[in-house]
């Protein structure tokens, strides 16, 4: 056996556990994935969070403007309450339709990716008889 075989038979060694290493590899990063989709608590996105922070301040603004108004049994706070009632609501609004429009972009997505699927698929009963 001259040098050149086994140089060749060291590198089809050396290939076939380069390839064994990558498919643990690849099983490790699915089995992440799987993991992560199956977590109990998702993290809620950014808009959700920035959603509940304007509700809140507005919330707190509105029981203030309310109990001012009580207090000094003078309605100039009025302004401040109807702020903040417009300001939850059109922030709402803005935030609802972002979501529609996310969620109708992916329904879109999955169901190409459904029709793509189903075109590739052979036929099952043509070919049963």
């Amino acid at each position: 056996m001259n040098n050149f075989d086994r140089q060749k038979v060291r590198y089809s060694r050396e290939l076939k556990r380069a390839k064994e290493r990558k498919k643990l590899f690849d099983q490790r990063a699915e089995i992440r994935t799987v993991k992560k989709s199956m977590r109990l608590f998702k993290p809620p996105t950014t808009t959700k969070i920035l959603m509940a922070y304007i509700f809140i301040n507005c919330t707190v603004v509105e029981i203030y403007s309310m109990v001012a108004m009580w207090h000094l049994s003078d309605l100039s706070s009025l302004y401040t309450l109807i702020t903040a009632v417009v300001g939850e609501t059109v922030s709402f609004a803005v935030y609802a339709a972002k979501s529609y429009n996310e969620t109708k972009q992916e329904e879109i997505i999955k169901l190409e990716r459904d029709k793509m699927v189903q075109d590739t698929e052979p036929d099952r009963e043509g070919a049963m008889g």
